[in-house]
């Protein structure tokens, strides 16, 4: 994704000791350069970096959802398709070691390691008859993050990055030419002023994050803004949605995939939602965006609390069926003026996916107590989105 890092071999971080990281590392490039035609034997690749793992003075295992796994090399989970979690170095103080040591989830029996083209069900979700599939991590999930962490390398595949002359919003890839994002930061931007980055991480290439796979970037041939659209000033904008369709079909790969999207009479109230973007990380006024992915947990409200914490605060808020809003209820995490348009996510148990719950709106203030962030709620217009994924089949396929 950068010049500085095409490859795994090509890390030149220099926060430890420069001859023990070049061993280190030439082992991880053998391995890198074997694993491809020795796929039995990628379990001892595992189970090799973790013995190097305690010569570090780090656990060799770890616990994630109830099971012990192997602490290893990040890189070595990633070459056997598993899932990067914390757990090994934590309270080390490292970041470093935070980087290069994981706790390694193996690929479940049902994965492949290839991906393939999507079929859709454009009647409900994606068919599961494919291995490439919405809303499946390969990896390890006014507005920017506040209160968040950062996220992993591919860990948000379907997070887009969309860059318009003078600002950026974020965005979220739902099929293989089509991205959504909020409206209003589209709707008087030029096509060709848009530039959609996807399998983004490090925005400002900086070659201090490892980032295996290369992002790709996109023109933009159309913009689809919803028709009830409204941009309003004091209050959250109506229907604010709007798709914008790639120049070219996307290559589907571990930190580029699609999510799923709901039904249209999908509820997600009660449940705690994902939020992700690269803005402001902290609200002090006067402070930028940020270069690396963060993410957040948000609680998704019913209406009559939203209203409820906003009538607290002396705000006449008006709130409409096509919208939620999600937020804690001391303003300790949220979503900031540069993720407008990224997409608010839930995991969904009945599909055991990831799901597109919300578009990043709007919100009176940002991280302050008892005034949520308020969210496009897109189990709405659903069917909406759907009929301009069939289009755009039509489109991907001439």
């Amino acid at each position: 994704m950068t010049s500085q890092i095409s490859s795994p071999c090509k890390w030149t971080d220099h926060h430890l000791n420069q001859q023990v990281m070049g061993r280190i590392f030439t082992w991880v490039c053998l391995l890198s350069s074997v694993s491809s035609s020795l796929v039995p034997y990628k379990t001892s690749i595992v189970q090799s970096g973790r013995l190097l793992v305690s010569f570090f003075g780090y656990p060799d295992k770890c616990v994630y959802g109830g099971t012990e796994h192997a602490c290893t090399f990040s890189i070595a989970c990633w070459l056997v398709g598993g899932s990067m979690e914390q757990g090994c170095t934590t309270g080390s103080g490292d970041s470093m070691a935070d980087l290069m040591f994981t706790c390694c989830i193996p690929p479940s029996s049902n994965n492949v390691n290839h991906l393939l083209t999507t079929n859709y069900n454009y009647n409900n979700r994606l068919s599961a008859a494919t291995p490439t599939e919405c809303g499946l991590q390969m990896v390890g999930i006014q507005k920017r993050i506040i209160g968040g962490n950062e996220a992993f390398f591919g860990e948000l595949p379907w997070q887009a990055h969309i860059r318009i002359k003078g600002y950026q919003c974020g965005g979220v890839l739902i099929s293989h030419v089509l991205v959504a994002t909020a409206a209003h930061c589209v709707h008087r931007a030029r096509i060709q002023d848009i530039r959609v980055h996807l399998g983004d991480y490090d925005t400002q290439n900086t070659g201090h994050y490892i980032e295996p796979l290369p992002e790709e970037v996109h023109h933009v041939v159309q913009k689809i803004i919803h028709p009830k659209f409204q941009y309003r000033l004091s209050q959250p904008d109506r229907f604010d949605i709007a798709l914008v369709q790639l120049s070219k079909p996307v290559t589907y790969r571990e930190n580029i995939l699609p999510i799923c999207l709901p039904n249209h009479d999908d509820s997600y109230n009660g449940q705690t939602g994902v939020v992700a973007g690269w803005g402001r990380t902290d609200n002090e006024y006067g402070k930028t965006g940020t270069n690396i992915l963060h993410k957040a947990s948000v609680p998704i409200l019913s209406d009559e609390e939203c209203f409820r914490w906003h009538r607290r605060k002396s705000i006449n808020l008006e709130l409409h069926q096509e919208m939620l809003c999600a937020g804690h209820s001391d303003g300790h995490t949220d979503a900031c003026l540069g993720d407008s348009g990224g997409p608010l996510i839930v995991y969904d148990v009945r599909t055991s996916r990831w799901t597109l719950a919300g578009i990043t709106s709007a919100g009176f203030g940002c991280a302050v107590d008892h005034q949520p962030g308020i969210y496009h709620k897109v189990a709405f217009t659903s069917d909406w989105i759907k009929s301009y994924i069939i289009r755009s089949y039509t489109y991907s396929n001439r």
